[in-house]
């Protein structure tokens, strides 16, 4: 496009990144608190557009999945340029750098709420409901009936993660499509992909379920917790790996308490998870945590899509 040029992101382009950053999701944006841990970290970029010498669009990447794929996050365009093609134009620019330093790489992965017609040349690769509520207070609330006696959650290590449950035989039960999709980061179950996790976060919380029955028998169950500061706002993001409702709420109920005793202040506890428990996630917050759920982050299923590149 005539005037337009792209090129990769600096630590010093900060200060235009706060622009095109300004004001969107209405505080919850996660832009500014991690755009210099990415400059940072190895095989993560910006790309950005400029119209002229004004910042117009640009979003984020990062090459995963050992050298397979590249997932695009924190999509951004000024509103005086929307609706030009400069975002098109600008994900070109993104597979072209790609395709000159990632001979491996072979596909493109996003995650998204909802589905977009910027993405109608994508593959849809599944789905995963969410729910979130605002907590108030830093303290779990009173419970009105007790922890499932056949069930206990627990944390886990980043070495069992990666030894037991993403060997093959147990992460080809526990995760759709062979995808993780922890913050809008659609995953395959690798340890380098874990290595970006906490070099992006600091820190990641595994959680799996402890048969007492059956303590031999491979976990059914995981969850992966994440700290996650925005702009004006505190998130904690969840992800819920399991294959009934009873572990389901199990990992729903240790995550919200481990969330209250990490984060000590208000905060926005959310959750990614299988649709098929909805229904009862819905039960448990309002009934048993008595929080109220923010229907305007609950309302829309988020969308994993690829394309070949």
């Amino acid at each position: 496009m005539e005037g337009l040029t792209f090129r990769l992101g600096q630590s010093t382009d900060f200060h235009e990144i706060l622009k095109i950053s300004e004001g969107i999701y209405e505080g919850h944006d996660y832009l500014p608190k991690r755009y210099h841990t990415w400059m940072e970290m190895e095989n993560w970029n910006v790309m950005l557009a400029f119209s002229g010498d004004k910042l117009s669009s640009l979003v984020a990447f990062a090459v995963v999945d050992e050298g397979k794929t590249y997932v695009t996050r924190a999509a951004r365009t000024l509103q005086e340029f929307r609706g030009q093609g400069i975002y098109k134009a600008l994900l070109k620019a993104v597979t072209g750098f790609i395709r000159s330093r990632f001979s491996t790489v072979s596909r493109q992965r996003l995650a998204a709420h909802g589905k977009h017609a910027a993405y109608q040349s994508f593959r849809p690769i599944g789905f995963q409901d969410s729910l979130a509520c605002f907590v108030k207070e830093a303290t779990l609330r009173p419970q009105k009936r007790s922890f499932f006696e056949s069930v206990q959650v627990e944390s886990c290590t980043q070495e069992y993660l990666c030894d037991v449950l993403f060997s093959p035989t147990v992460a080809e039960k526990l995760f759709p499509h062979n995808i993780i999709n922890i913050d809008y980061f659609p995953i395959e179950p690798f340890r380098s992909n874990i290595d970006y996790l906490l070099k992006e976060y600091g820190d990641v919380y595994f959680a799996v379920e402890k048969s007492l029955d059956n303590i031999n028998a491979p976990p059914r169950s995981v969850s992966f917790g994440v700290f996650s500061p925005r702009v004006a706002y505190t998130h904690w993001k969840v992800s819920i790996y399991a294959d009934d409702p009873m572990l389901f709420e199990a990992h729903l109920l240790h995550q919200f308490k481990h969330a209250c005793r990490v984060i000590q202040e208000a905060f926005l506890f959310a959750t990614l998870h299988d649709k098929r428990f909805t229904k009862c996630g819905r039960s448990v917050l309002t009934e048993i945590l008595k929080v109220e759920i923010e229907e305007d982050w609950s309302s829309e299923a988020v969308h994993l899509y690829e394309i070949s590149v």
